[in-house]
């Protein structure tokens, strides 16, 4: 099994709408600089199977990602995903869903996992409840703390520190032949969250500010920087893999600062980058 990226991006990607910075003007220009909405996909070719984490604005793109992946179409027309699990309501996160409506591919009765917070906002706000209405999807309720066993892979939800102004929000440990930590927006890491990561094979974590000072509404919008995550877990035997990355953040276009954290065994993660677990 495999997990791929398929956007490494903050929840509007880059470039941003409206903005015009070095980072943006460059992703503008160079398709390979651009980064997605965060999202990622567990991929089995043995099974022919596909499950996103997090479906963003850009889906329409992300599922072209998935050609050549050797993942099965349930019915013509339909898109080759098995299922869907959401980490929290904020847009970035979860507004590709409104693709699944009969406006779009008119999915059919697609699982979508998440916690029963979570359920409640989809269930109560337009447009989702109207793709739960005409069963373009429907709610899966995930339980923290409990172990879900799918077809291939082992799963387990945890509780996140984030903004929770709509729902609550989740990280995931995935359990196939590794341990895979999805945790792609946090507000801070606590000591609980920091011994998870050292205890898995490859965790896939908040990287969106570099440092706090990239920001000026930082404590609006609170995240680990890099250079204090980093710090925080020097040492770990882990893979980490840093996602969620905001167009403010030097790595995107500072060859130093990205060499900085390679050097020290942190990888940036980028759309399209594969993952074996």
């Amino acid at each position: 099994m495999k997990i791929k990226i398929l956007g490494s991006g903050q929840d509007d990607g880059i470039p941003q709408i409206g903005c015009y910075c070095k980072t943006c003007n460059s992703a503008r220009k160079q398709k390979k600089s651009r980064r997605l909405g965060p999202s990622i996909a567990l991929i089995s070719k043995k099974e022919k199977l596909c499950y996103l984490f997090d479906v963003s604005p850009d889906l329409k793109y992300q599922i072209d990602m998935l050609k050549g992946e050797g993942v099965r179409v349930k019915r013509k027309g339909q898109l080759p995903i098995s299922g869907i699990f959401l980490t929290h309501a904020h847009f970035g996160h979860c507004s590709g869903i409104w693709c699944l409506g009969r406006e779009s591919v008119d999915e059919r009765n697609l699982p979508v996992f998440c916690t029963p917070k979570m359920g409640s906002f989809l269930n109560t706000n337009y447009p989702f409840n109207m793709l739960i209405k005409r069963k373009n999807i429907v709610i899966k309720k995930l339980i923290v703390g409990r172990e879900i066993k799918m077809k291939n892979f082992n799963l387990s939800v945890f509780e996140v520190p984030h903004r929770n102004e709509i729902a609550d929000t989740i990280g995931y440990e995935i359990q196939t032949k590794k341990r895979v930590l999805y945790i792609p927006d946090v507000d801070c890491w606590t000591e609980e969250i920091i011994d998870r990561i050292k205890e898995v094979e490859i965790a896939i974590i908040d990287g969106t500010f570099y440092s706090k000072s990239e920001l000026s509404r930082y404590n609006d919008v609170p995240h680990p920087p890099i250079q204090d995550t980093m710090r925080r877990l020097r040492g770990a035997k882990t893979q980490i893999y840093f996602t969620h990355i905001n167009h403010t953040n030097s790595v995107n276009t500072n060859r130093e600062k990205r060499r900085y954290v390679e050097n020290r065994g942190f990888h940036i993660a980028y759309d399209g980058m594969s993952i074996s677990v």
